[in-house]
């Protein structure tokens, strides 16, 4: 039997750097899940095994886990461990960060420190696509305002990230991996890498989308994800 996405069971949520759970927002409305369902888990520490204790507590028997990024990549480190009926990837890189990014992102972290995150992160947003693009950068400078005071953090966390293929090859629930084929920072092939570690897993190409995916058509997103749940028996994995 498929899982049923809107039956009130607890999604938890994971969003990327400089996002908060409104990352996901319109995507879950387009599914009907309910507002009661939602547990976000903010990325605000600074190191993968930091995030054990409170997802182990947060996902109970049927979770959904979502996570977007650096969420995603969160997730994947615990997805042979949660007793989850499906773990939703977007965007996900399961390889530990490339030393050439250092700069880069410790650059991104003082800038948002120093700047302010609006003015830092809107010359680093890619060209985004969907139906209303302006209101997806909007939306996404609203959140890293928001969670500017998290940066340190993430940056530490993308920084000393661990590969995550060993955990995803021991992985026992669906993985759904979620990206865009226009996606410039985690591109198709990552997911494909990632799929090929973890047996349980299916590629999902979000057609014409980006990186953020997530706001720039969150109802092409929930269509995907809706026809997924359609065809995987989630009962003999949680």
């Amino acid at each position: 039997m498929a899982i049923d996405l809107a039956d009130g069971r607890p999604w938890i949520l994971l969003p990327g750097t400089l996002c908060s759970e409104r990352v996901f927002r319109a995507f879950l409305d387009e599914l009907c899940v309910p507002d009661t369902a939602l547990q976000p888990v903010a990325l605000q520490h600074p190191h993968v095994e930091d995030y054990d204790e409170v997802l182990t507590e947060t996902c109970v028997q049927g979770s959904v886990v979502c996570g977007f990024s650096l969420g995603a990549l969160v997730a994947a480190h615990l997805a042979d461990r949660l007793p989850a009926s499906t773990f939703l990837l977007f965007g996900l890189n399961a390889h530990a960060d490339q030393p050439e990014k250092r700069e880069g992102r410790e650059q991104l972290a003082r800038d948002v420190i120093l700047e302010g995150a609006n003015t830092a992160l809107a010359p680093r947003l890619p060209i985004l696509a969907g139906p209303e693009p302006q209101k997806a950068r909007a939306l996404l400078l609203d959140m890293a305002q928001e969670t500017a005071g998290q940066i340190t953090a993430q940056t530490e966390l993308a920084l000393t990230r661990p590969d995550a293929c060993e955990v995803l090859a021991r992985a026992r629930a669906p993985i759904g991996l979620l990206t865009g084929t226009e996606d410039k920072i985690t591109p198709l092939a990552m997911a494909h890498t990632a799929a090929q570690a973890a047996p349980t897993s299916r590629v999902i190409p979000l057609e014409g989308l980006g990186h953020y995916a997530l706001v720039e058509d969150p109802v092409a997103c929930a269509s995907a994800v809706a026809n997924y749940a359609s065809q995987v028996d989630t009962r003999t994995h949680c």
